[in-house]
């Protein structure tokens, strides 16, 4: 079935009052994928209209008139406003791609993700939340930390300084990032062992695609290793899908997977990231509710390529999923 497609998409984001653009890496990645996800969607057959994420979104896409939305905007100025950009498309009366308004919320509060996940009996790393840096620190933490902005995506403000062996840099760590990014920041235990992110689609009957591992390069020098915005700039890393994972280890993380997408009523799509200790255990750090669909390069798309969609096809049961009704 052929129809119009509104294909939302962000600007660079910028801070309007320092200039700091927290994600260049990330605005390279918007153009390409929008320029992909064009291509997808007209060669399947449908009519598109690109429309830019800003205040005057609704009146926009009104004036469009399409049949359904692609939302591909991860906010209008930086990251913390992409539940804004759901807010304004769930105030219309048209289908779109992805999560409702509160699955996005859930998600880009880390904290809030968490505590989701504690109730769900989903493991996750101990954590604590600081304003300041200055807060009494949960004795009941163990070293090392990290130390992560509450509501960022894409590695933004981990670097290897992010891991701290002690409260001196634990503090120091926390005071600049609350600094740079205006937001509080999460500090949770670090979990040492392998990492790996799980995507899942569809909406009431959920699948898992095959499973993706994180594989951290030996050059990468001595440092523990973490996904690091550095890194993910360069793709000084290595990934390899489907795992290597025993069925039954394979089977706990899909359950957890479901299990999560579930309780934070996702819908279309999302991906997770883990790391799992030395014992075999695993930890759900978060979830990514609006994961990024470069094709051959961003991870949910690569896992799916493993289970059988090409990216065209992929584009095209997003918006299937949209279509779909409650």
């Amino acid at each position: 079935m052929s129809l119009h497609v509104g294909l939302v998409y962000s600007q660079n984001e910028i801070d309007a009052e320092t200039e700091f653009q927290p994600n260049p890496h990330g605005a390279i990645q918007m153009d390409i994928t929008v320029e992909a996800i064009n291509r997808a969607l007209l060669e399947s057959g449908h009519r598109v209209t690109k429309i830019p994420a800003g205040l005057d979104l609704p009146e926009r896409i009104l004036a469009a008139g399409p049949d359904v939305i692609y939302n591909a905007s991860t906010g209008i100025a930086k990251k913390t406003q992409q539940a804004h950009v759901v807010a304004m498309l769930e105030l219309l009366d048209i289908p779109f791609v992805g999560s409702r308004l509160a699955t996005h919320v859930l998600g880009l509060y880390k904290q809030v993700t968490k505590l989701i996940f504690q109730q769900e009996g989903i493991p996750t790393p101990k954590y604590q939340v600081f304003t300041t840096g200055e807060e009494p620190l949960d004795l009941s933490l163990r070293f090392p930390l990290i130390v992560k902005p509450e509501h960022e995506g894409s590695s933004i403000g981990i670097s290897p300084e992010s891991i701290v062996d002690d409260t001196a840099a634990l503090r120091r760590v926390v005071g600049k990032n609350v600094g740079l990014y205006k937001q509080r920041a999460l500090v949770e235990e670090y979990i040492s062992g392998r990492e790996f992110t799980i995507g899942v689609l569809g909406n009431k009957n959920p699948t898992v695609l095959p499973i993706q591992e994180m594989i951290f390069r030996a050059e990468e020098g001595a440092h523990r290793k973490t996904q690091t915005y550095d890194i993910k700039e360069r793709d000084a890393i290595n990934t390899q899908c489907p795992a290597d994972l025993t069925d039954a280890k394979r089977n706990e993380l899909e359950a957890y997977a479901i299990k999560a997408y579930r309780a934070m009523d996702c819908r279309g799509y999302a991906r997770m990231d883990v790391r799992m200790d030395e014992a075999g255990t695993p930890y759900f750090l978060e979830v990514n509710t609006l994961p990024g669909m470069q094709p051959d390069y961003s991870e949910f798309p690569r896992m799916a390529v493993h289970g059988g969609y090409s990216f065209r096809a992929l584009v095209e049961r997003l918006i299937e999923l949209a279509m779909e009704s409650e």
